[in-house]
């Protein structure tokens, strides 16, 4: 009798290990599912942004990847990664050019020179193999030593802020996916209006004027804006 209840105690265990295995595996799989982004036609996205300033200059640094020429047409194409560095001078700067000097204390330097927008920023691409601390910025005989920070740090993801949007949107996308329109190409990037609160701005682009975006703050994923 006693050999039996050991025998069933056994068998027992042994289901009780499976069944919860066959749970955990379950498990892992729909997490892993959550983790996929939903789209994957994106013509632009945000993966890092760093920024600082002082009295004089105001400096961000984006990387993604972005296309190469785009075109609001609805279709991701040519997608490449991209690195830019935006200086935005907040005094009177009589110059064309304003040059810059990358650190990461770590002896890893990268110096050049921004071109003067439109909109009296000063841009450039650039291509880093360094996560810089530091920048120099220099126009004429201003120049100031700007700290830099990692404004994603401890935020949201873009593929975070693209779930939020298309789950924000979704009736919308579904109904046109029902009815056989194109898939609409995903537009995320990093702005803000003081330099103290950043925004993912997700939009979702058809053809031409056709879009729908939301505007998503990149510590609490709340959405701020949507239209």
């Amino acid at each position: 009798m006693a050999a039996y209840i050991l025998r069933m105690k056994r068998k027992f265990v042994l289901c009780a290990v499976t069944l919860i295995l066959a749970i955990c595996v379950l498990f892992c799989a729909c997490n892993k599912k959550d983790d996929v982004e939903p789209k994957s036609n994106v013509c632009r996205r945000t993966d890092g942004y760093l920024a600082g300033e002082s009295e004089s200059f105001a400096v961000s640094i984006e990387s993604g990847c972005r296309e190469k020429c785009f075109i609001a047409d609805g279709k991701a194409t040519d997608v490449i990664p991209f690195c830019e560095i935006n200086i935005t001078p907040l005094v009177t700067i009589d110059r064309d050019s304003i040059s810059f000097a990358l650190t990461d204390g770590e002896g890893n330097s990268l110096s050049g020179a921004c071109e003067g927008g439109k909109f009296g920023e000063f841009c450039a691409d650039i291509t880093l193999d360094f996560t810089p601390t530091a920048v120099t910025v220099t126009a004429g005989e201003k120049s100031s030593e700007i700290e830099l920070c990692d404004v994603l740090d401890g935020c949201i993801t873009a593929a975070d802020a693209i779930n939020i949007a298309a789950d924000a949107f979704k009736d919308a996308l579904e109904k046109e996916d029902a009815e056989g329109k194109h898939e609409r190409e995903i537009y995320v990037k990093v702005i803000t209006g003081d330099r103290l609160n950043y925004y993912y701005y997700v939009s979702f682009i058809g053809d031409g004027v056709d879009y729908r975006a939301v505007l998503i703050d990149v510590k609490t994923g709340e959405i701020a804006s949507k239209k």
